[in-house]
């Protein structure tokens, strides 16, 4: 008689990856293992679990809810088998991670390096970039991705925490210009402009306050499409920023940049997590997960 829970974990891999030859790849069993390992489930439970055809299967009413009870048994074997070998907290393997560029040079990596001192057996392969990616396709585990998404992007998302941005300037800057009272008054300062904004960003500045919402049609004469050039633009004087916060602790802690109309917010947008839904009960997404919320809330 052929073993229950390995048939559960060849359904559930046949479900991940979608067809028997992939599944078996994964498992180190032939195809025809794999096959076997389903209808013998099937058998037993005198009920069809997939729909075959020639390219690929599909579930049944009766395998999906049979693919979620299967999903929280062998989570919580694998969790008694690290809980008894002390090994609950030992995280190991890679995982691929897509960001975009300017947060994930001047946030993200300061989370990242102090994930690895906690986990020494974590590998983290990080690439930066500000197009839309899809994980599975690019071979990534996580994609993180600021602002509304694509509604016709079929993946797997997670609303994580609040992008927020402030408005500084350099203390010379405001000794020579003036200090900004109200978003109007940006009409007569030079603001940086960012490249990767929408144009309407670009141009135009909004703000929300315990009074209503403002829009300020601001100038940019200087105009950069890298965020690092344009902060160092900032510490030398030469306009207002509008930064993410993670982003300006330093130089503002320094006294670098000064934090100018506090009373009157940028409208914060969502970071959110897109992902092979597949993997979500892996516990290195978890533990990365709750971990990267918390260090940014």
């Amino acid at each position: 008689m052929l073993d229950k829970l390995t048939g559960m974990q060849a359904f559930i891999t046949t479900v991940q990856t979608g067809s028997f030859v992939t599944a078996a790849d994964k498992l180190g069993m032939s195809p025809q293992m794999v096959a076997r390992h389903i209808a013998t489930l099937e058998k037993q439970l005198a009920t069809r679990l997939l729909n075959r055809t020639t390219r690929k299967q599909s579930l049944t009413p009766a395998g999906c809810q049979y693919f979620r009870r299967c999903e929280t048994i062998l989570k919580a074997i694998d969790n008694a088998d690290r809980e008894a070998s002390g090994t609950v907290e030992v995280l190991s393997g890679t995982l691929r991670v897509n960001a975009p560029v300017t947060f994930g040079r001047y946030a993200l990596v300061g989370f990242l390096s102090q994930f690895m001192a906690r986990y020494p057996q974590m590998n983290i392969e990080l690439t930066l970039s500000d197009e839309v990616i899809n994980p599975a396709s690019e071979n990534f585990d996580m994609v993180l991705r600021i602002g509304e998404l694509d509604k016709n992007l079929r993946l797997a998302t997670k609303p994580l925490f609040a992008y927020r941005l402030i408005v500084c300037a350099a203390p010379q800057y405001l000794t020579i210009h003036g200090w900004p009272r109200h978003p109007s008054d940006l009409n007569q300062h030079e603001c940086l402009g960012f490249f990767p904004w929408p144009t309407g960003l670009l141009h135009h500045w909004p703000f929300v306050s315990a009074k209503g919402n403002t829009e300020v049609k601001v100038k940019s004469r200087l105009a950069i499409n890298d965020w690092g050039a344009l902060l160092e633009a900032a510490l030398q004087g030469t306009g207002v920023l509008i930064g993410y916060e993670k982003g300006l602790e330093q130089p503002i802690k320094k006294g670098q940049l000064i934090t100018i109309l506090e009373d009157h917010k940028i409208p914060e947008r969502t970071m959110n997590l897109l992902y092979d839904p597949s993997r979500k009960n892996e516990t290195r997404y978890k533990v990365f997960i709750d971990e990267l919320c918390e260090y940014f809330n």
